[in-house]
């Protein structure tokens, strides 16, 4: 019979190799794992390193195109919009130096402005949203058809690009200016006349979802359904989560039909706004700057 002892001995015996073979194994494995993790952290290294260099060398041209449309970019953008006249249109929050340089080269390029229009914060506030029915329901231009909806965004935005792209009387566009402006909604930098070609300058993101997204959204939406050439242009927040820029991109109908350019607080970005809405004057929509969802950095000259 077995005994007791004998199981015990042969536990034991088991354990002592299985032991033994653990300690062999790590002993002669341990070399070469430790090597190649070794060469693995080099590479990672090198790897950084290269990606740094690269980073460098590409912010290093972004540096040189900038400079290169600072001080060339009139020379660049001389007489593209001779004969032609533009409505800028600055959403709130948006940066006062990246209009004025935008301003700058629609002059430099030849461009008439036919109006310096900026919309205030209470544009976008959802507290405001019933004075906005109230108005746009109250008084309405001859020939406009408004959509079926009590939805600010959608009312607002069809009342005002109807007016500023020509589409009512003459009086049509005083009325609804000056209505907006003693709502504290919009301020007027110069006397404005309509033009179907607009320049929507923007920056900043916004929370997924926002009334005020929503509003500035509709308001691109309403100028290229009715026949704006748009260009919207903004920075590089504004090309992600919930900016304008972002949400133009976004959208597949916007998409199509409005330019976008996403470094427009840099100088390169003001040349190459003016360039795409020479393009899209033309009929080639594009998407511009240094975002992931632009299609090139820069327009291609267009004469």
């Amino acid at each position: 019979m077995i005994s007791f002892r004998y199981h015990l001995v042969s536990i034991i015996a088991v354990f002592l190799a299985v032991a033994l073979g653990i300690v062999i194994g790590t002993t002669a494995l341990n070399g070469p794992i430790t090597t190649d993790l070794r060469n693995q952290v080099n590479t990672l290294k090198n790897d950084r390193t290269n990606l740094a260099q690269q980073v460098k060398s590409l912010q290093g041209q972004v540096n040189n195109a900038d400079a290169f449309a600072d001080t060339f970019g009139s020379s660049v953008v001389a007489g593209t919009l001779s004969k032609q006249s533009v409505l800028v249109v600055t959403m709130p929050g948006a940066s006062s130096t990246t209009r004025d340089g935008v301003l700058h080269e629609i002059t430099a390029a030849g461009g008439k402005i036919a109006g310096n229009i900026a919309l205030t914060p209470n544009y976008i506030d959802q507290r405001r949203s019933s004075d906005i029915i109230s108005l746009v329901t109250t008084d309405q231009p001859n020939g406009l058809t408004l959509p079926l909806t009590n939805d600010p965004a959608a009312l607002g935005a069809a009342l005002l690009s109807y007016v500023l792209l020509g589409k009512g009387n003459a009086t049509d566009l005083t009325q609804v200016v000056s209505a907006f402006a003693q709502l504290h909604m919009l301020s007027v930098e110069s006397n404005v006349v309509p033009s179907t070609n607009v320049v929507i300058v923007g920056t900043g993101t916004m929370p997924n979802g926002d009334y005020g997204a929503k509003m500035e959204l509709s308001l691109v939406a309403a100028m290229q359904t009715i026949g704006g050439h748009l260009v919207v242009a903004g920075n590089a927040a504004g090309a992600t989560q919930s900016g304008l820029v972002a949400e133009v991109r976004g959208s597949s109908a916007n998409r199509s039909a409005v330019s976008t350019v996403d470094d427009a607080d840099a100088a390169i970005g003001q040349v190459s706004t003016v360039l795409a809405l020479v393009n899209v004057i033309n009929s080639n929509v594009g998407h511009y700057g240094t975002a992931k969802s632009a299609d090139t950095l820069f327009p291609s000259p267009a004469r």
